[in-house]
């Protein structure tokens, strides 16, 4: 059974020690660039496991280059993240000023505090000054540049990466891992290289396969990915690595396959490696992990509102485009019928006249040109009667689909209501 389902067994912690003492640590490039986000201590000792392992280590080209593409990114992130703090310990600050007429804090403590924020300011100043350095002066980048200098993977071949674009759409369709959701991701674009980064997960995980057939070796993949076409979760808490991928790489490869978060990987390196990690690091780590978390839920959150405010927008656009067509095909119902009123006034005249002339004997030919113009006025009046129904018809329609939209504007527009008196409520 555990042949056939390799993914939904562990290893025995024996087996699992034998595989760190001979496998390949694969390294994503979500792990290097968050490396720009620990503190110098939990850094450092990173960097330092790393280059203990060096000879066992390897870095996929999609990993390298996405890397490359993204650390420019991740340091602006961090200088905005420093501004923030500022921000933050300043408001802090203002409030407390605020409440000296109040007999809440002395004014001795009120020094201390002052002090310890100028203290937190200037070295914080300090520690972006350094981090904005490395947008041209970078010893991350460095430190990383040494550890994998002979152990970055070749690029695949344009008709290999166009042949997996291929696999990837019928792949993601049927919802095999990994990469499946990035399928939404556009990849319209004329551009090769934006084609494939819809493709990357796939990318990476057939550079990782190969790399396990090449070596003859075991993979452990290292990664901070917390997508679910990577992790088999239940209930909020991830279990291990999708059982797809550890029999697809076991099929392929005939090696085993582990997947580890940065953190777990420094607890496994414990035991494995005889390596020591202090507890505060691998705690900093998760805590970065749960602010990445938060602040993805706020960027979901923001554009999700955006994307509600712009339908809204577009329901309000086409409801008044909407109001506008109603309004112009009343008026064309209007003008019908009073053409066609006309028409009838005009024909119960001309039969008026023409019975008198009859009455009194008059002209049998000029009767029978009123019978002919008669005849003229009903069949104007018939084909204005037809274009009436049809403009009535037309009328009704988009006097339903209206009332079909304002009802769900209403309706959106109610939900939005009773959200902001929900955050109105939880902020009392």
């Amino acid at each position: 059974m555990k042949e056939l389902f390799p993914g939904h067994f562990k290893e025995s912690e024996k087996d699992l020690k034998k595989i760190w003492e001979t496998c390949i640590f694969v390294f994503d490039a979500n792990i290097l660039l968050n490396l720009y986000r620990y503190s110098d201590s939990t850094r450092k000792e990173f960097l330092r496991i790393l280059k203990k392992i060096k000879s066992r280590t390897w870095l996929p080209h999609r990993a390298a280059e996405e890397y490359l593409n993204n650390r420019l990114s991740v340091i602006d992130q961090q200088e905005k993240s420093y501004d923030d703090t500022v921000r933050s310990i300043n408001s802090l600050k203002s409030d407390l000023d605020n409440a000296r007429q109040h007999p809440f804090v002395s004014q001795k403590t009120m020094q201390e505090i002052e002090h310890l924020f100028e203290k937190l300011s200037k070295e914080l100043s300090k520690n972006k000054e350094t981090h904005t350095k490395r947008i041209s002066n970078d010893e991350i980048k460095e430190s990383i540049s040494s550890i994998f200098s002979k152990s970055v993977g070749d690029p695949y071949e344009k008709e290999k990466l166009k042949e997996l674009i291929v696999d990837g759409e019928e792949r993601y369709k049927q919802k095999i891992p990994p990469g499946f959701k990035d399928s939404s991701k556009s990849s319209d674009s004329e551009v090769f290289t934006e084609k494939c980064r819809k493709y990357g997960d796939l990318i990476l995980w057939n550079q990782v396969i190969d790399k396990s057939v090449d070596s003859k070796k075991p993979v452990v993949l290292v990664t901070d990915d917390k997508k679910e076409d990577w992790w088999e979760k239940f209930k909020g808490k991830t279990i291990g690595p999708r059982p797809e991928l550890v029999k697809e790489f076991k099929d392929k490869t005939g090696n085993t396959f582990h997947m580890y978060q940065a953190d777990r990987f420094l607890e496994l390196a414990r035991v494995n490696l005889d390596e020591a990690v202090s507890n505060e690091i691998v705690e900093e780590i998760r805590e970065v992990r749960r602010r990445d978390r938060i602040a993805l839920g706020r960027d979901l959150e923001k554009q999700f509102r955006l994307k509600r405010k712009s339908e809204i927008k577009k329901l309000v656009n086409e409801s008044d485009l909407l109001k506008h067509k109603v309004m112009s095909v009343e008026q064309e119902r209007h003008i019908l019928k009073d053409k066609i009123n006309n028409l009838q006034i005009q024909r119960h005249n001309i039969s008026m006249h023409r019975e008198m002339m009859a009455s009194r004997g008059e002209n049998e030919k000029d009767t029978d040109s009123m019978v002919h113009h008669i005849s003229i006025l009903d069949s104007e009046c018939e084909q204005l009667s037809k274009k009436l129904e049809l403009t009535s018809m037309k009328y009704q329609e988009h006097q339903h689909h209206l009332m079909v939209l304002e009802s769900e504007l209403a309706h959106r527009l109610k939900i939005i209501e009773q959200e902001n008196a929900a955050d109105s409520y939880t902020h009392r």
